[in-house]
């Protein structure tokens, strides 16, 4: 996720960890198939298969807003491991809190942890990024720090998530923005990836890229994507914000069919990042669309979504995933944004109608809640 997808944080009193709210609508837990039908593989892969996530960049803890989070159908909710400041770490009490609010409302967790100095980004998009608007530079998926984390710290603080939160954690995510608009070498993901599995054998470690993929020359690709780099794949797509990276600008307001050029970006780019990317993938992988539900404050009309956009998105780029081999079974979806107020951006919980049209996506495709495994 990126520009100003901040997947991040937030700090909670912990009178609040002895919940007494758990939501009521079990459609919003996802729980997989008792052991003795399912082996532990498939069963974590069942879990990824069926994800539903909506990034904030704080944890949704606040009772009016877990409620209609799960009541949207989400499932899944993405940790991150430093506060607000980017770089402060999480302390383990608030680990621990965190782990236990997710476990209470019978969410998954997918834990970021940002690897790579932000300067690296900021130099990466002057050059890419030349022409196209302040705020797409500022957009990123997640808050990265000013240096390049050591290996004893990634080590120590995936260890410490494990030790609170193994049955409820479903991997992390090392990238917080596109590999490409990172310049994150397969030489340094393969490293990462190894980190990870040496201190978290169980996790799934999710590989990230994006826009700045979609023409990337050859030794580009080669140079940034490797599927031996991580276990699931995160396709950011952000069409009103970057579309123009992929050579087709979207503005609702001058559009004479919106809905259809929206259509269109959405099937030429999944169909192109299909063929480019996701056919490579190896068996077993799932390649997770994130889609744009988010803008920012003073940014055009034609550039913010409209619910029709959110709905698009999430059902045409879900049905278009599935139609590639080896994704036939895979439903999960992310949003980005839940909520970027601290980042100047608003997302699903600022508008209602994009609530409602994530909610609808979420039913229709079956993501959200706990799956009949015969339905399968």
């Amino acid at each position: 996720m990126r520009v100003g997808h901040s997947f991040l944080r937030a700090i909670v009193p912990a009178a609040v960890l002895i919940l007494g709210f758990v939501s009521s609508s079990p459609a919003a837990r996802l729980e997989a198939p008792p052991d003795r039908e399912f082996g532990r593989e498939a069963q974590r892969r069942f879990l990824v298969e069926h994800m539903r996530i909506a990034a904030s960049d704080r944890l949704i803890e606040q009772d009016d807003e877990i409620a209609a989070y799960l009541s949207a159908q989400f499932n899944t909710l993405v940790l991150f491991d430093t506060e607000d400041s980017v770089t402060l770490l999480k302390s383990e009490q608030r680990i621990a809190f965190e782990v236990g609010f997710a476990r209470a409302h019978r969410l998954r967790i997918v834990v970021c942890k940002a690897t790579e100095p932000i300067t690296q980004v900021t130099e990466s998009r002057r050059s890419a990024l030349s022409g196209v608007t302040a705020q797409t530079v500022r957009r990123s998926f997640a808050a990265a720090g000013t240096a390049q984390t050591s290996d004893d710290e990634i080590r120590d603080r995936l260890r410490l998530w494990d030790r609170y939160g193994h049955d409820v954690i479903l991997g992390v995510f090392f990238l917080h923005d596109d590999a490409f608009l990172l310049r994150a070498t397969v030489e340094r993901q393969l490293h990462l990836y190894a980190l990870a599995h040496e201190a978290v054998p169980d996790w799934y470690v999710f590989g990230m890229l994006g826009e700045f993929g979609f023409d990337a020359p050859a030794e580009d690709v080669a140079r940034y994507f490797d599927p031996n780099s991580f276990d699931h794949l995160l396709i950011l797509m952000y069409p009103l914000n970057l579309g123009e990276v992929t050579g087709m600008r979207l503005d609702t307001v001058t559009s004479a069919d919106p809905d259809e050029d929206m259509r269109r970006y959405v099937r030429r780019y999944v169909k192109h990042m299909g063929e480019k990317f996701i056919a490579r993938l190896t068996k077993g992988q799932l390649a997770v669309p994130v889609i744009q539900s988010f803008a920012y404050h003073g940014e055009s009309t034609g550039h913010v979504p409209r619910g029709a956009d959110i709905t698009i998105q999430a059902a045409v780029g879900n049905e278009l995933v599935r139609a590639i081999a080896g994704q036939e079974r895979n439903g999960a979806v992310a949003y980005f944004l839940w909520d970027g107020s601290r980042a100047g951006m608003f997302g699903l919980w600022q508008r209602p109608d994009w609530m409602a049209a994530a909610e609808d996506a979420n039913h229709l495709s079956g993501g959200g809640g706990r799956i009949d495994r015969r339905a399968r």
